[in-house]
């Protein structure tokens, strides 16, 4: 992981504590890697609408 990625994720989750709703993270903090880079992972689809990807 590089630091860049680092920070963001450690940036996100105090977002998060303080009160940032999970869905505007711009990390994901499951696959610790990019929110983007793991959108279509099936544990980020919602199972009643497969066909939009849920943000990590």
């Amino acid at each position: 992981m590089d630091k860049r990625l680092a920070a963001a994720i450690q940036r996100d989750n105090e977002l998060e504590d303080a009160g940032m709703h999970g869905d505007d993270r711009t990390t994901c903090w499951t696959h610790q890697s990019w929110a983007a880079d793991c959108e279509d992972a099936p544990m980020h689809t919602r199972p009643s609408v497969s066909h939009y990807p849920r943000p990590a």
